[in-house]
This record gives structure tokens, sequence and C-alpha cells, in this order.
């Protein structure tokens, strides 16, 4: 039975559901991507076309099969994967609220020069905005945004 298996990388993760009740435990991306070499990177995985995923809880629970769309974070580490960044790209720094849940960190925009407003970026057509703060990685449902803010950039 283990040869139907498909291979994955599983990631610890904490998901605020809906209902704002925090989930901690593993998701699974695929091993390999389909627009660069290496693993699919945790917002390529959440913003392609499948609705559910996997998601296994922390303390020995059962599989569950969670639903996109009802997520308004996923939070993971990046310490072992490449984050690579475009050359070119703005990273902005902004405060996003969903609710009562209020992130701050930087978007990284990859865009043609007339179109790196927040704005732009925030109508483009994925579900979920990558949000990076150090290491963490929140990726955060669009439709669940209340308000993004654009933060004063530190001095240099």
């Amino acid at each position: 039975m283990d040869d139907l298996r498909v291979p994955t990388i599983p990631l610890e993760a904490e998901i605020r559901y809906f209902d704002e009740r925090p989930l901690r435990g593993r998701v699974f991306l695929p091993p390999l991507a389909h627009y660069h070499t290496g693993p699919m990177q945790p917002d390529e995985w959440m913003n392609q076309g499948s609705t559910f995923f996997p998601f296994v809880p922390d303390g020995g629970g059962q599989a569950m099969i969670l639903n996109k769309r009802y997520v308004v974070v996923l939070s993971v580490e990046l310490r072992d994967m490449a984050d690579e960044d475009e050359e070119g790209a703005l990273l902005l720094p902004v405060e996003v609220q969903c609710g009562t849940l209020t992130l701050r960190g930087m978007v990284n925009i990859e865009m043609p020069e007339n179109h790196r407003r927040l704005l732009d970026f925030m109508n483009r057509p994925e579900l979920f905005l990558l949000l990076r703060d150090g290491t963490r990685r929140h990726l955060i449902q669009k439709h669940r945004i209340t308000t993004i803010t654009e933060l004063a950039k530190p001095e240099a």
C-alpha cells in the first residue's frame, strides 16, 4: 500500500480557523514545484486550485481534511526551505487586520513598476496573501482581511 502514497514534505503549521481557534500540527507540501526547481513553497501550495487539504493535529489526533475557505491564517516556519526573492521586487512593511487578529510583516511585491501600489497587489487573483515576519510566513486569506495598512519604512 505504501507504493500508492504520494511523496510530501511535512511542515509544522499553526492555523487560525474561521472561529479564530488555533490549530497546531502538520500540513504536507509537494516535493516538486511546477514553476521552479525544489519543493513547492507554502504560498504556491495554498494558492493552487484545490479546495481541501490534509492536516494532522499535534498530540496524535486523527488527520482532518480542512477547507481553505475557512482558514483565516496559516503560519509556518521556513528554516530549511529556500525563500527566494525576485530581483527588483519591492518589500513593503504592512499591518494586516483580520477581525480581532493583527499581524505585521513584509509583503514582497513582484509586479511591474507602474503596478506596485499596495492596492494593485491586494487586487491580484491569489486567494492568500504571503506576509513575511522573519522566518515565519503567514498565509492570510484575502477574503478574511478587514484592513491592510502600509507602515512607515524603517530608517536604514
